[in-house]
């Protein structure tokens, strides 16, 4: 009976970081918007940070909670959600095509440096410290500001716009949908209300959000260590397979929408910036709160790493052999990838042959 209040305050807790995170991000972004700041300004730093919240939370609560295996394990973990069940996914149902090549390869090849030098402070060091912490933390601060910069490469500066009122465009009914080249809205008119009552709104839920992010993270790694400890299984398993497929949803649900939207690059390009952030923002916190041992967790040198630098050079792969369009069976390989990664981190010690070795 225990064990189902566990994993019931468990839900609970993730349904209050996923909510939470939501409510946050909307009024980021709405306060962003209100100030003018371009959507793809806030595209490439307000929600590719804000999308990576509840595994920032969450494993900056195992941290705190001297749990950093658990706080490793939700960040490695939702990497391999995103990429061998998430990725895959899109690949096999909706065979994007690449548009850019370049600016795939170069996040891909960025993604790959970050797992190898994790790999390399883990063996070499045997934990991954405050020292990394610091690096990683200074290398988001460049990969946040490159991207503003590449973002405000893509906007057009020399474009004249024609101002003109609501009612003489008839076939656009939404003010703030996207106008056709040369044509913009009368801003004047079509401000947006910052009332004071939309503001205390906005507030409201921006403080409600942050609220619920933390008592959810908070709850989420207390039951998770509980559910471990009930079912006699490391903190490391619950955090690699539970914990990190519950904070992908906000990934799985920008994929999702980029279906639907067909705009399918932009899901891609959303995993990909998510597994980055999953390393410098997750990972680079954690480590600055609680020195993560990589040696007392062996798997995560001799398997976990090793198996996601595997997805990500597969996806380097993809993008130089390819012939610019991801399809079924790169979508297939990277399940299989994944479906290995679960197996043997559930069955672990029972795994035939990598059992004994891994664990």
């Amino acid at each position: 009976m225990a064990e189902l209040l566990y994993f019931m305050l468990f839900a609970a807790g993730l349904l209050m970081v996923v909510k939470g995170s939501d409510w946050f991000v909307g009024s980021a972004v709405w306060a962003a918007e209100a100030f003018r700041i371009p959507s793809i300004i806030i595209g490439a730093t307000i929600v590719s940070i804000c999308t990576t919240l509840p595994e920032t939370f969450v494993s900056a609560a195992a941290a705190l909670k001297e749990e950093p295996v658990m706080a490793v394990g939700n960040s490695l973990g939702s990497i391999g959600v995103n990429t061998g069940l998430i990725l895959a996914l899109l690949l096999i149902f909706a065979r994007p095509a690449i548009e850019n090549r370049k600016a795939f390869l170069k996040n891909a090849f960025f993604l790959a440096f970050l797992l190898l030098a994790l790999w390399t402070a883990g063996f070499f060091a045997g934990d991954i410290g405050r020292p990394v912490g610091v690096a990683l933390i200074a290398l988001l601060v460049l990969y946040v500001w490159n991207n503003v910069l590449s973002a405000a490469k893509l906007m057009d500066l020399d474009i004249q716009y024609e101002i003109v009122d609501s009612e003489d465009v008839n076939d656009l009914i939404d003010p703030h949908s996207p106008m056709p080249e040369g044509i913009a809205y009368d801003e004047s008119e079509n401000d947006f209300n910052v009332s004071l009552q939309i503001i205390i709104r906005k507030v409201v839920f921006f403080a409600l959000g942050i609220f619920f992010v933390l008592l959810g993270s908070n709850l989420l790694i207390d039951n998770a260590i509980r559910i471990a400890e009930a079912l006699e299984v490391p903190h490391f398993m619950v955090s690699v397979i539970l914990t990190s497929i519950g904070t992908s949803l906000p990934e799985l649900i920008t994929v999702v929408t980029s279906v639907k939207k067909g705009v399918e690059n932009l899901g891609i390009g959303n995993i990909i910036g998510a597994n980055i952030l999953n390393i410098l923002q997750v990972i680079g916190i954690s480590a600055l709160l609680f020195p993560i041992p990589a040696a007392a967790e062996k798997s995560i040198l001799l398997f976990q790493l090793p198996v996601l630098m595997t997805m990500v050079l597969s996806l380097i792969c993809f993008g130089f052999f390819g012939k610019g369009r991801l399809g079924r069976r790169e979508g297939i390989w990277l399940f299989l990838l994944y479906l290995l990664f679960l197996v043997v981190n559930i069955m672990r010690e029972s795994t035939p042959v990598l059992g004994p070795i891994l664990f």
